[in-house]
């Protein structure tokens, strides 16, 4: 398996488990035959044909052996540099974007110049704002008279029970 054992949540089934090894498969056949499109869709039809072979089988004992025989071979013909995605961890560009702040854009910092170009964008900005504003206040006020009401109310009495 590619993850660590303690990212899973729950207990796969063998379906799921053959579908994750045939899209590893897949994906290493990408690793091994990059640019050359004809002989990277061969392969994976030799795949499919090779799932395929035991697609009806009905003996669990032998459909276990079955996937560990592929992960086992899967794991003995895996590529030394496999492709990793430009965003994916250990990819190219991991951790680059980084968000950028709300102040970035706040209109404190624009020039009336610059604020007189875009005036529908600060207008709608500030509109906004004041709506954002005025929402939380709303939700504040709910909170603060909850735990108003939560704090006044006395809690009810134990029942004493008096035993000899």
């Amino acid at each position: 398996m590619d993850s660590p054992a303690w990212m899973f949540t729950k207990a796969l089934s063998h379906r799921q488990k053959v579908t994750r090894l045939y899209k590893r498969c897949l994906r290493e056949v990408d690793n091994w035959y990059g640019g050359n499109n004809l002989e990277v869709r061969f392969q994976k039809c030799i795949i499919r044909a090779r799932f395929d072979a035991n697609a009806d089988e009905i003996d669990t004992r032998k459909s276990q052996i079955l996937l560990a025989d592929g992960c086992r071979q899967l794991w003995e013909k895996r590529h030394f540099k496999p492709f990793r995605f430009a965003l994916d961890p250990g990819g190219s560009s991991y951790d680059r974007e980084r968000e950028s702040p709300d102040e970035i854009v706040d209109s404190d910092q624009w020039t009336l110049a610059e604020r007189e170009q875009f005036p529908y964008y600060f207008n709608t900005r500030e509109q906004r704002k004041k709506e954002l504003l005025a929402h939380w206040a709303k939700i504040e006020k709910a909170w603060d008279e909850e735990i108003a009401a939560i704090q006044t109310q006395l809690p009810a009495a134990a029942p004493t029970t008096v035993s000899k």
